[in-house]
């Protein structure tokens, strides 16, 4: 890779992350307003169970109700918790399961409600909350399907280069140490002949023990002329 590829491909990058980084913001943005939503609709469940328990007097249509709505309140908190902050989708699907079997209950025990006489009329308790709650059951469907597509748009974001920064300056620091380990081909050809004279060197260059060698035997000889 040489620089001139280098700089194509940071040009690249570069666009790529400010795109990346954009969709980041957008479903951390997303994200925000689901856990908002998520607690407005799933807080509707117990409160409207216990307002009705209190209007008729703990009737037992609405005892059953408020004890109903607080599990399927505690069940859907939890899973819309790890929907929206954890982004696990498995848990998007349960969020949506358990408002529409929440439904399903009600519609069934609506049937066996007998309803309570108040002062004035007859307060259908369980039939009156099947009709809050079909309209709360669309609007939680609207918030499943709007995390589902922000999950699936973050763990795309997840698999990209750069995640979660998608920043530049890291970028640049990557090739920053690419362009070093680079070597200009003049300072290359240098270092290869650098390279060829020392070994030429080290080949024309006696041993320091051979020299020893010699030194030692002229010494000797010069000593037996005289």
């Amino acid at each position: 890779m040489d620089r001139s590829d280098i700089y194509r491909d940071q040009e690249a990058k570069a666009k790529e992350y400010a795109h990346n980084r954009t969709l980041l913001n957008k479903c951390s943005k997303t994200y925000k307003w689901l856990i908002i939503a998520y607690l407005f609709a799933l807080t509707f469940f117990p409160l409207l169970s216990f307002f009705l328990m209190l209007g008729s007097v703990f009737a037992e249509d609405t005892i059953f109700l408020t004890f109903e709505s607080f599990i399927v309140y505690s069940l859907s908190i939890y899973c819309a918790w790890q929907a929206a902050y954890r982004k696990r989708d498995l848990f998007v699907i349960f969020v949506g399961i358990t408002a529409v079997v929440n439904q399903l209950i009600l519609g069934v025990f609506r049937h066996y409600a007998k309803g309570e006489y108040l002062k004035y009329f007859k307060f259908d308790s369980i039939g009156y909350t099947f009709k809050i709650h079909l309209f709360l059951l669309a609007v939680i469907l609207v918030i499943v399907v709007i995390n589902m597509a922000a999950n699936i748009v973050y763990h795309r974001l997840e698999e990209a280069d750069g995640f979660p920064h998608f920043s530049e300056r890291f970028y640049d620091q990557d090739m920053d140490r690419k362009q070093a380990a680079i070597k200009d081909p003049y300072q290359t050809e240098f270092e290869r002949l650098k390279k060829s004279a020392s070994d030429s060197m080290s080949e024309l260059t006696a041993p320091d023990d051979e020299i020893d060698e010699y030194i030692d035997d002229y010494r000797n000889n010069f000593m037996d002329d005289v």
